[in-house]
């Protein structure tokens, strides 16, 4: 069998033995009570304020599972020796650190595709059409979690997990922030070196809000075709360099 195959399915062995999908199957429950607890409270615009806050979570735990299972994936394997034997093996860095990477990808798609239907049952059980383009955030959650994951795999190979999870979520902060707000503080008072500074760091940062999905959604409003396209590929970019970038740290880490 192809060895990044056997080590995806390893990868897939090793998390349900951590008991990680306990996570999302609780965080799956919570979706579901949420109508009874806006009932409860006799809030109004049942179906838009599950859908937004429903979204919220989806994506909160994507991030907190991507900072978490990226940083800490090569470090572990290092600490409890299980790295040097399937190195010892006739298998590349490359290929070991691409086996992780996808058994990763799997264990969240899986996971946001459970929760995904979670939040689905949601609004059904509210009475109001489940409307399946609550799928559309959700998958490029998974989006974003590959590329936050794929950054801190690559940060791991040079620092501690705890390092790489601190940079991770900066660079998910950073990444994240409005062009309009960053337009919004230049002209309130930044000078031109501030500008100059901000503007170069969101130039080598990937732009999470490209990715973010969830208002045009939870509004009704409809997102074109050809910009879910672009956005996927532009997510696709990112994730591709930075687990080229970890391929390259990782060739010369010496173990």
């Amino acid at each position: 069998m192809n060895p990044v195959l056997v080590l995806t399915r390893l990868y897939i062995t090793e998390s349900m033995r951590r008991q990680l999908h306990l996570i999302t199957l609780f965080l799956a429950v919570m979706i579901l009570v949420l109508p009874t607890l806006f009932n409860a409270f006799g809030m109004t615009g049942f179906d838009r304020v599950t859908k937004d806050v429903g979204l919220t979570l989806l994506g909160l735990y994507a991030v907190g599972m991507a900072l978490f299972l990226g940083s800490t994936a090569l470090p572990g394997d290092i600490e409890q020796r299980t790295l040097h034997p399937l190195l010892a093996r006739p298998i590349s860095r490359m290929q070991y650190l691409l086996g992780k990477f996808l058994g990763y990808l799997v264990v969240m798609g899986a996971s946001m595709a459970v929760l995904g239907l979670a939040l689905l049952t949601a609004l059904a059980v509210l009475g109001t059409h489940a409307d399946p383009a609550v799928l559309i955030p959700v998958s490029f959650y998974v989006l974003e979690a590959g590329i936050l994951g794929a950054f801190c795999l690559f940060a791991s190979t040079f620092c501690s997990p705890a390092l790489a999870g601190v940079l991770g979520c900066f660079l998910y902060i950073v990444g994240g922030i409005p062009q309009t707000f960053i337009t919004f503080f230049l002209s309130s008072g930044g000078t031109q070196v501030q500008g100059a500074l901000v503007r170069a760091i969101r130039l080598i940062m990937p732009h999470f809000d490209v990715l973010h999905l969830k208002d045009p959604i939870v509004h009704g409003e409809t997102i074109p075709g050809g910009y879910l396209l672009a956005a996927f590929a532009y997510g696709l970019v990112w994730m591709v360099l930075f687990l080229l970038l970890a391929d390259w740290s990782f060739e010369r880490r010496d173990l």
